[in-house]
């Protein structure tokens, strides 16, 4: 039996049973720290 599918319809993925599979976990942003390093290499070059 011939297959009959399109390139196209053959590059396609399943998707069937991996609707919830992909979860973009929540980020907590509360918890970060600046470098005083970080924060004059930033005002140093400003303008460069």
């Amino acid at each position: 039996m011939a297959d009959n599918r399109t390139m196209a319809q053959m590059l396609q993925a399943p998707i069937e049973g991996y609707e919830d599979a992909i979860v973009v976990p929540p980020i907590n942003a509360n918890n970060f720290e600046l470098k005083q390093t970080l924060i004059n290499l930033v005002q140093s070059n400003q303008f460069t």
